[in-house]
Protein backbone atom coordinates (compact mmCIF):
# COMPACT_ATOMS: atom_id res chain seq x y z
CA UNK A 1 0.00 0.00 0.00
CA UNK A 2 1.72 3.37 -1.09
CA UNK A 3 1.77 6.21 1.75
CA UNK A 4 1.74 9.85 1.18
CA UNK A 5 4.74 11.72 1.88
CA UNK A 6 4.56 13.79 5.02
CA UNK A 7 5.27 17.76 4.80
CA UNK A 8 8.84 17.53 6.79
CA UNK A 9 10.18 14.88 3.95
CA UNK A 10 10.19 18.02 1.51
CA UNK A 11 13.57 20.07 1.19
CA UNK A 12 13.84 22.98 3.42
CA UNK A 13 14.71 25.78 0.86
CA UNK A 14 14.80 28.10 3.84
CA UNK A 15 17.88 27.32 4.62
CA UNK A 16 19.90 27.39 1.57
CA UNK A 17 21.78 29.87 0.27
CA UNK A 18 20.34 32.56 -2.19
CA UNK A 19 22.24 33.58 -5.01
CA UNK A 20 22.55 37.23 -3.33
CA UNK A 21 24.02 35.26 -0.13
CA UNK A 22 26.63 33.58 -2.20
CA UNK A 23 27.59 36.82 -4.34
CA UNK A 24 28.21 38.38 -1.53
CA UNK A 25 30.77 35.47 0.18
CA UNK A 26 32.58 35.07 -2.93
CA UNK A 27 33.11 39.22 -3.03
CA UNK A 28 34.28 39.06 0.38
CA UNK A 29 36.86 36.42 -0.27
CA UNK A 30 37.39 37.80 -3.48
CA UNK A 31 38.21 41.38 -1.24
CA UNK A 32 40.46 39.45 1.56
CA UNK A 33 42.66 38.06 -1.52
CA UNK A 34 43.12 40.68 -2.84
CA UNK A 35 44.53 42.53 0.53
CA UNK A 36 46.28 39.62 1.45
CA UNK A 37 47.99 38.75 -1.86
CA UNK A 38 49.84 41.56 -1.68
CA UNK A 39 51.30 41.59 1.79
CA UNK A 40 52.06 37.60 0.85
CA UNK A 41 54.06 39.06 -2.16
CA UNK A 42 56.02 41.61 0.02
CA UNK A 43 56.90 38.96 2.81
CA UNK A 44 58.11 36.32 0.01
CA UNK A 45 60.20 39.22 -1.65
CA UNK A 46 61.62 40.35 1.47
CA UNK A 47 62.59 36.32 2.57
CA UNK A 48 64.14 36.42 -0.71
CA UNK A 49 66.06 39.77 -0.25
CA UNK A 50 67.22 38.51 3.13
CA UNK A 51 68.64 34.84 1.84
CA UNK A 52 70.29 36.41 -1.10
CA UNK A 53 72.20 39.12 1.78
CA UNK A 54 73.54 36.00 3.78
CA UNK A 55 74.92 34.54 0.65
CA UNK A 56 76.47 37.86 -0.42
CA UNK A 57 77.90 38.27 2.91
CA UNK A 58 79.80 34.84 2.41
CA UNK A 59 81.41 36.34 -0.41
CA UNK A 60 82.80 39.22 1.26
CA UNK A 61 84.11 37.39 4.10
CA UNK A 62 86.08 35.26 1.63
CA UNK A 63 87.14 38.44 -0.21
CA UNK A 64 88.23 39.82 3.27
CA UNK A 65 90.01 36.80 3.82
CA UNK A 66 91.55 37.25 0.01
CA UNK A 67 92.60 40.29 0.95
CA UNK A 68 94.50 39.56 4.05
CA UNK A 69 96.53 36.91 2.21
CA UNK A 70 97.42 39.99 0.03
CA UNK A 71 98.46 42.71 1.99
CA UNK A 72 95.31 43.89 2.18
CA UNK A 73 94.53 44.37 -1.21
CA UNK A 74 91.25 43.30 -2.57
CA UNK A 75 91.21 41.44 -6.21
CA UNK A 76 92.25 43.97 -9.14
CA UNK A 77 94.39 44.08 -12.13
CA UNK A 78 94.49 40.30 -12.48
CA UNK A 79 93.19 37.25 -10.93
CA UNK A 80 94.36 33.95 -8.99
CA UNK A 81 94.68 32.76 -12.20
CA UNK A 82 96.60 35.51 -14.41
CA UNK A 83 93.61 36.32 -15.49
CA UNK A 84 92.49 39.76 -16.65
CA UNK A 85 90.02 41.50 -14.22
CA UNK A 86 87.19 43.22 -16.57
CA UNK A 87 83.94 41.85 -15.54
CA UNK A 88 83.23 41.00 -11.10
CA UNK A 89 82.87 37.69 -12.50
CA UNK A 90 87.03 37.71 -12.96
CA UNK A 91 87.67 38.90 -9.56
CA UNK A 92 85.37 36.66 -7.45
CA UNK A 93 87.50 33.90 -9.63
CA UNK A 94 89.70 34.46 -7.17
CA UNK A 95 88.23 32.99 -4.35
CA UNK A 96 87.83 29.80 -5.74
CA UNK A 97 88.62 27.23 -4.88
CA UNK A 98 90.65 28.20 -1.97
CA UNK A 99 88.11 30.84 0.33
CA UNK A 100 84.72 29.57 -1.38
CA UNK A 101 84.00 26.31 -2.95
CA UNK A 102 79.90 27.11 -3.93
CA UNK A 103 79.09 28.70 -7.34
CA UNK A 104 75.13 29.00 -5.80
CA UNK A 105 76.17 31.84 -3.85
CA UNK A 106 76.98 33.89 -6.51
CA UNK A 107 73.58 33.49 -7.73
CA UNK A 108 70.25 34.68 -7.27
CA UNK A 109 67.08 33.10 -8.88
CA UNK A 110 65.25 35.46 -11.22
CA UNK A 111 68.60 37.48 -11.88
CA UNK A 112 68.95 38.51 -15.42
CA UNK A 113 72.73 38.55 -14.96
CA UNK A 114 72.95 35.35 -12.57
CA UNK A 115 70.23 33.26 -11.83
CA UNK A 116 71.74 29.49 -11.54
CA UNK A 117 75.32 28.15 -11.67
CA UNK A 118 76.34 24.28 -12.32
CA UNK A 119 78.56 24.10 -9.31
CA UNK A 120 81.29 22.85 -11.44
CA UNK A 121 84.71 24.77 -10.84
CA UNK A 122 87.11 22.60 -12.76
CA UNK A 123 88.70 23.32 -14.89
CA UNK A 124 89.46 27.46 -14.50
CA UNK A 125 87.57 28.05 -17.44
CA UNK A 126 84.62 26.20 -15.12
CA UNK A 127 84.72 28.89 -12.72
CA UNK A 128 81.80 31.75 -12.52
CA UNK A 129 81.31 31.41 -16.40
CA UNK A 130 78.61 33.91 -17.61
CA UNK A 131 75.48 33.74 -16.02
CA UNK A 132 76.55 32.14 -12.83
CA UNK A 133 77.09 35.55 -11.07
CA UNK A 134 74.80 38.02 -10.19
CA UNK A 135 76.50 40.67 -8.20
CA UNK A 136 78.35 43.55 -8.85
CA UNK A 137 82.01 44.49 -7.52
CA UNK A 138 84.25 47.49 -7.00
CA UNK A 139 87.16 47.20 -7.83
CA UNK A 140 90.56 49.04 -6.31
CA UNK A 141 89.63 48.82 -2.43
CA UNK A 142 91.33 47.81 0.04
CA UNK A 143 91.21 46.79 3.67
CA UNK A 144 92.01 50.35 4.51
CA UNK A 145 89.49 52.33 2.21
CA UNK A 146 86.25 53.68 3.78
CA UNK A 147 84.87 50.74 5.91
CA UNK A 148 81.15 52.40 4.60
CA UNK A 149 81.65 52.45 1.16
CA UNK A 150 80.06 49.42 -1.15
CA UNK A 151 82.29 46.33 -2.09
CA UNK A 152 79.84 44.18 -3.69
CA UNK A 153 76.06 44.70 -4.50
CA UNK A 154 73.54 43.55 -6.86
CA UNK A 155 74.39 43.60 -10.27
CA UNK A 156 72.61 46.96 -11.72
CA UNK A 157 71.66 48.17 -15.56
CA UNK A 158 75.52 48.43 -16.91
CA UNK A 159 74.68 52.24 -15.81
CA UNK A 160 75.01 51.58 -11.86
CA UNK A 161 71.28 52.15 -11.19
CA UNK A 162 68.49 49.75 -11.16
CA UNK A 163 65.40 49.08 -12.41
CA UNK A 164 61.33 48.06 -11.12
CA UNK A 165 60.92 46.20 -14.30
CA UNK A 166 61.96 42.43 -12.82
CA UNK A 167 62.76 41.07 -16.15
CA UNK A 168 65.43 44.14 -16.88
CA UNK A 169 69.00 43.73 -15.53
CA UNK A 170 69.08 45.39 -12.30
CA UNK A 171 65.57 44.68 -11.75
CA UNK A 172 65.73 41.15 -9.51
CA UNK A 173 64.12 42.69 -6.89
CA UNK A 174 61.71 45.45 -8.61
CA UNK A 175 63.10 48.19 -8.28
CA UNK A 176 62.79 48.29 -3.93
CA UNK A 177 65.95 47.35 -2.17
CA UNK A 178 69.64 46.14 -3.08
CA UNK A 179 72.18 44.17 -1.23
CA UNK A 180 75.37 45.67 -0.59
CA UNK A 181 78.47 43.95 1.19
CA UNK A 182 80.20 47.01 2.52
CA UNK A 183 84.53 47.27 2.74
CA UNK A 184 84.20 45.95 6.39
CA UNK A 185 81.93 42.53 5.37
CA UNK A 186 78.70 44.44 7.24
CA UNK A 187 75.60 43.25 4.79
CA UNK A 188 72.94 45.52 4.19
CA UNK A 189 69.40 45.74 2.36
CA UNK A 190 69.50 49.37 1.18
CA UNK A 191 66.23 50.76 0.16
CA UNK A 192 66.24 52.70 -3.38
CA UNK A 193 66.12 56.18 -4.41
CA UNK A 194 64.92 57.46 -7.50
CA UNK A 195 61.76 56.06 -9.54
CA UNK A 196 60.92 53.55 -12.47
CA UNK A 197 64.28 52.24 -14.38
CA UNK A 198 66.53 55.37 -12.88
CA UNK A 199 66.84 54.11 -9.01
CA UNK A 200 69.99 53.75 -7.14
CA UNK A 201 71.83 52.99 -4.47
CA UNK A 202 72.09 56.30 -1.78
CA UNK A 203 75.29 56.80 -0.64
CA UNK A 204 75.50 56.92 3.48
CA UNK A 205 76.81 60.21 4.01
CA UNK A 206 75.06 62.35 1.46
CA UNK A 207 71.55 60.41 -0.01
CA UNK A 208 71.14 62.19 -3.37
CA UNK A 209 73.96 61.25 -4.36
CA UNK A 210 74.69 56.93 -6.06
CA UNK A 211 76.62 55.01 -4.18
CA UNK A 212 77.78 53.29 -7.30
CA UNK A 213 79.21 56.06 -9.07
CA UNK A 214 82.58 55.66 -7.58
CA UNK A 215 84.08 58.13 -8.65
CA UNK A 216 84.21 59.71 -4.88
CA UNK A 217 86.39 56.86 -3.85
CA UNK A 218 89.46 57.72 -5.78
CA UNK A 219 90.38 56.97 -9.35
CA UNK A 220 91.23 53.43 -9.05
CA UNK A 221 87.98 52.26 -7.85
CA UNK A 222 85.86 51.42 -10.68
CA UNK A 223 82.37 49.57 -10.95
CA UNK A 224 82.58 46.11 -12.62
CA UNK A 225 79.40 44.28 -13.48
CA UNK A 226 78.46 40.73 -13.48
CA UNK A 227 79.79 38.91 -17.11
CA UNK A 228 77.02 38.39 -19.75
CA UNK A 229 76.43 35.99 -22.06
Amino acid sequence: MKTTSSLHDAPDLSRAFTLIELLVVIAIIALLAGIAMPVYQTAMLTAHQNAAMQNARQIGIGLLAYANDQGGVYPTGTNSYGQMIETSNDAFRSLIPTYLDNELIFTVPGSKDGPTADNIISPVTEILKAGENHYAYIEGLSTTSESLWPLIADGADGQAEYTDVQSDLGGVWKGTRAIVINVDSSAHLIPLLGTGANRYIPRYNDPTQNALDVTYMGGSAQLLEPATN
